[in-house]
C-alpha cells in the first residue's frame, strides 16, 4: 500500500475528491463497487498516509484488500512491437 501522497497518486491516479484541512487532507477514490479513503498528514515536507479505510470495510480491518486492488491504475502499456515483414 502507498505510504505518501506521491506513491498514492502513482498507484491510484487522481483522487475523485480531496478535502483539505489546515493540518490534514482526505483523499477519496471511487471504484465500481467500493470507495477508499486515505487520511494524509504533513511530515518531513510531504503528506504521509496515517490511516486508510474502504467502504465496504474489510473483514479483518478497516480496508478491504480487494477494493484497494480494484482501484490500482494499470501501468502504462508498453509500445506494441511491429510485426516482422
Amino acid at each position: 500500500m502507498p505510504t505518501d501522497a506521491q506513491s498514492l497518486r502513482a498507484a491510484y491516479g487522481t483522487p475523485a475528491f480531496i478535502r483539505r484541512e489546515p493540518d490534514s487532507e482526505l483523499w477519496r477514490y471511487d471504484g465500481m463497487t467500493c470507495s477508499a479513503f486515505f487520511f494524509l498528514y504533513p511530515e518531513g515536507g510531504t503528506y504521509r498516509i496515517r490511516h486508510a479505510e474502504t467502504s465496504p470495510r474489510g473483514r479483518e480491518g478497516p480496508t478491504d484488500p480487494d477494493c484497494l486492488r480494484s482501484l490500482v491504475v494499470p501501468a502504462a502499456a508498453a509500445p506494441a512491437s511491429r510485426p516482422m515483414l
